[in-house]
């Protein structure tokens, strides 16, 4: 057996994993990321050995993907829309929030969380939808 002294991070100790997780931002705060791409992932196997189908997301100069969970894929859909190809190249911030629902069950966890301002054009895009909704029921 070989032993020598480790000095890397937490993130590093999890060298098998694809995916980033709430170690790698730990103490690190909100951090402005800016994405590079959506991806489906078909049975990938996770932590627990299972295989599963979910979506992820890359970053620009992140080797790690992150998976995309309810909670994110909302935030995301809320400041960018529904179209993921429009996501590509907006930035967001990442950070670690505590007492998060474990899905698996037992106690909660830290988890990984993300911010994101609205697009401006979109909201103007959605602000005329709106008027030309109202004003087509106010037309007889």
């Amino acid at each position: 057996m070989s032993e020598k002294p480790f000095t890397g991070t937490v993130g590093q100790m999890k060298t098998a994993s694809k995916f980033l997780a709430s170690e790698d931002f730990i103490g690190l705060g909100e951090v402005e990321l800016t994405i590079s791409g959506v991806f489906e992932n078909d049975d990938e196997v996770m932590q627990d050995g299972k295989k599963k189908d979910f979506f992820s997301i890359g970053f620009n100069g992140k080797p790690k993907r992150m998976v995309l969970n309810a909670t994110n894929r909302k935030t995301l859909a809320a400041a960018f829309g529904a179209k993921v190809t429009d996501w590509i190249g907006k930035k967001c911030k990442i950070y670690v929030k505590d007492g998060i629902r474990n899905p698996a069950g037992g106690e909660s966890v830290c988890g990984l969380r993300l911010k994101a301002a609205p697009d401006p054009a979109l909201l103007r895009a959605k602000r005329e939808q709106m008027t030309q909704a109202v004003t087509e029921e106010a037309q007889p």
